[in-house]
């Protein structure tokens, strides 16, 4: 009687909810229920601390023309977009008609931009008067305008998305320099000039198309004349040709030199060996989306290809593309990470300056004054400050430009925080003459940082256009202390669970 009483109770205890399986289940419940928490606030984490861009590309620079008419991109844009062969025509016809309207205006600008009587400072002043930047954004408004009218809006959207997500991609291929070998050769994006028949390319260096011309008068930057400057520039294939023209956007950029080469970078010599300007202006924002001469870069071009050179390499006459060019004046002068580049004799030495910080004012603010060839990316190292703080301490864009003599907001007044003891330096390089490496110097001055911004088309904007979120308090004591605790709660169960089936297996 005893013993069937015993094993009765037993097989009860076994279904019950407190029985060993049961105590064992729900720890394994509430210790995987936990797992599944951390996983949700871990990947919630994950997307709320990834930078949020306010704004987008679409409508805010020129990438219809660079997305639809480039042969490397033309398949991927169709495919991605998911767009008929009619809706494709359509916006490869709006992107033509605005490509020809950006060409036609930055053309309007040659007489004066090639004028050797004006000075630098003239040519931006003029190209402000004609309202160069706020017609490159009227251009595009148009284009958007039609392409809005003329597509359905779900074809429009599909273009749109697939857009802005190409952008970030493209962003990330063409955002830095792609080295090659030596001669130092880079993957630059090409477009086509009318060379009057001549085998020619331009680069955006005054100095190569001078030289070459038998002038003297860049001998003092290490120019040699009687030097061959040829470039060779393979697409499907391959060619060489001497630099003839200046060119495009600017024309003292040589961006495949650096400043211990012997002939140095003049200009946007903080940017690496092998961008040009132009590129990094259009990808990167760099120096506020502008050429040397004030005007909006609406593509990244860094050469000029005569109509039979873009022939001879298989790239079809009107359409501009990613090439590679070999700079073979280059051959003897190293990868420009190593030594074996020295100064021609003449050359301006090169000197090391300083970015020095500033000292806090009596009521706790620091304000720093831009000097020549300090960035907001420099600027914001030397204090400690990300780019986006920075940013949204002056109520700037990503894009915007600073000048020598402007003053930015490091700290605002009636703040606490110690200022450092030391004072932080970050290493600007430049010549110890203005005409080097130096920016030329701007006579006017951007808005201060209690007055909107400026978008590059000069049009007022009241957002940072990159920012991001601090979360790094996502995970509070409290709420690490609650998950510990659930966590050893179902250990416990599941330890008591199994301890429990021993007992009443030995009780058998």
């Amino acid at each position: 009687m005893l013993k069937e009483f015993v094993r009765s109770k037993i097989a009860y205890d076994q279904n019950s909810p407190w029985s060993h399986k049961g105590i064992i289940s729900l720890g394994l419940v509430i210790t995987l229920l936990t797992l599944l928490v951390i996983s949700v606030l871990l990947n919630l984490t994950i997307h709320l601390t990834q930078p949020i861009y306010s704004e987008p590309i679409w409508g805010r620079k020129p990438v219809l023309v660079y997305m639809a008419l480039t042969p490397s991109l033309e398949g991927k844009l169709r495919e991605g977009a998911a767009l008929s062969p009619w809706q494709f025509r359509i916006v490869q016809s709006i992107a033509q008609e605005e490509y020809d309207k950006l060409k036609f205006l930055e053309e309007s600008t040659y007489t004066f931009i090639a004028n050797p009587s004006l000075s630098l400072e003239e040519k931006r002043n003029l190209i402000i008067e004609m309202g160069y930047n706020h017609q490159v954004m009227a251009i595009i408004r148009a284009g958007q305008e039609k392409l809005a009218s003329e597509l359905d809006p779900h074809a429009y959207g599909k273009l749109v998305r697939w857009i802005e997500d190409r952008w970030i991609i493209e962003q990330k291929i063409h955002g830095k320099p792609v080295l090659g070998s030596n001669p130092r050769s880079y993957e630059i994006f090409a477009t086509r000039y009318d060379s009057g028949g001549k085998y020619y390319v331009a680069l955006p260096d005054k100095c190569v198309k001078f030289t070459n011309g038998g002038s003297h008068i860049c001998d003092e930057y290490g120019y040699q004349v009687g030097t061959a400057y040829e470039v060779i520039v393979s697409y499907k294939d391959s060619t060489g040709a001497r630099v003839g023209e200046s060119g495009p956007w600017n024309i003292d950029d040589t961006y495949w030199a650096t400043i211990n080469d012997p002939t140095p970078r003049r200009m946007f010599a903080d940017l690496p060996l092998g961008m040009p300007q132009a590129q990094a202006a259009y990808f990167n924002g760099y120096n506020g989306g502008l050429d040397q001469f004030g005007r909006q870069v609406t593509a990244p071009y860094g050469i000029d290809l005569d109509r039979q050179v873009s022939i001879d390499i298989g790239l079809q006459p009107g359409k501009n593309d990613w090439v590679t060019v070999s700079y073979m004046w280059t051959a003897s002068w190293g990868d420009g990470f190593t030594t074996g580049g020295t100064l021609a004799p003449g050359v301006t030495p090169i000197v090391i300056e300083p970015l020095f910080t500033s000292v806090p004012n009596p009521d706790g603010s620091i304000i720093h004054e831009v000097k020549y060839g300090e960035t907001l990316w420099t600027i914001a190292e030397a204090y400690g400050l990300t780019l986006n703080q920075l940013l949204r301490l002056n109520g700037l864009m990503k894009e915007a430009v600073i000048l020598p003599g402007d003053e930015l907001v490091i700290r605002e007044a009636g703040e606490v925080v110690a200022p450092s003891a030391t004072v932080t330096t970050v290493e600007v390089e430049r010549t110890k003459t203005s005409t080097a490496t130096r920016r030329p110097k701007e006579t006017a001055k951007q808005e201060r940082a209690s007055k909107p911004s400026l978008t590059p088309d000069g049009l007022p904007s009241t957002d940072v256009n990159i920012s991001g979120s601090n979360n790094s308090q996502i995970f509070p004591s409290t709420v690490i202390g609650i998950i510990g605790l659930l966590i050893l709660i179902g250990l416990i169960l599941v330890t008591a669970g199994g301890m429990i089936n021993r007992k009443t297996s030995k009780e058998k």
